[in-house]
């Protein structure tokens, strides 16, 4: 009897053990593994920094003015150049202080200019030559040309038929107190030379002798 009631105890307290084991448990199903804790928290990204604040840029130099082209002397580089457009006329109406030149002379080998002037075109006195050219062709005669027509008084642009291109002529053989005729028919004191049978002329004052280079 008290065997028995002594194994009755034993099973109410292993009752008794086993409750309170399962109780701890808690509700997990599997027994008891711990709750799974929260990832943290990513950290927000940082803020990118604006960018730098350029510094204005430096301010270019404007292009250095070019000069102006330098004013031909008279002359120029080469002897009476430039030459004169064809509507270049004495006297007429002009702008600025440009010169030109147009040619004169026997064979129009020498040079006048023609400079605008208080806005009229001036047309320089007589007839300038090349310093560096020789003229000995144009020297004046001391005594009439045989060769010459005699009483005949040559005419600019009219037939000749003196074959020495360097014998002078006028009214008088070729001495200085001649006379010739310009194109116009003009009576002129000058000199004429025949070139390519045909008389071309100029008056004492547009002649390169006496005075030209070589003329003596």
């Amino acid at each position: 009897m008290v065997r028995r009631s002594l194994m009755g105890i034993g099973l109410a307290v292993a009752a008794l053990v086993a409750f309170q084991v399962t109780g701890c448990g808690g509700s997990n199903d599997g027994g008891g593994a711990g709750s799974t804790g929260h990832g943290g928290t990513t950290g927000s990204a940082g803020t990118t920094g604006g960018a730098g604040t350029s510094g204005d840029g430096g301010t270019t130099g404007g292009a250095g003015t070019t000069g102006g082209a330098g004013t031909t002397g008279a002359g120029g580089a080469t002897f009476g150049q430039p030459a004169c457009a064809g509507t270049i006329t004495k006297g007429m109406a002009c702008t600025g202080t440009d010169v030109c030149y147009k040619n004169c002379g026997p064979q129009n080998i020498g040079r006048k200019s023609e400079t605008c002037t208080a806005s009229l075109i001036v047309e320089m006195d007589g007839c300038s030559f090349d310093p560096a050219g020789s003229f000995a062709c144009y020297k004046i005669p001391t005594v009439a040309n045989a060769a010459c027509p005699a009483g005949v008084t040559p005419q600019a642009s009219q037939a000749c038929t003196v074959t020495d291109a360097c014998t002078l002529c006028n009214s008088t053989g070729g001495l200085a107190a001649g006379m010739y005729m310009d194109s116009n028919a003009m009576a002129k004191t000058g000199f004429c030379v025949c070139v390519n049978s045909k008389w071309t002329c100029a008056s004492n004052t547009a002649w390169p002798c006496p005075t030209g280079a070589g003329c003596q």
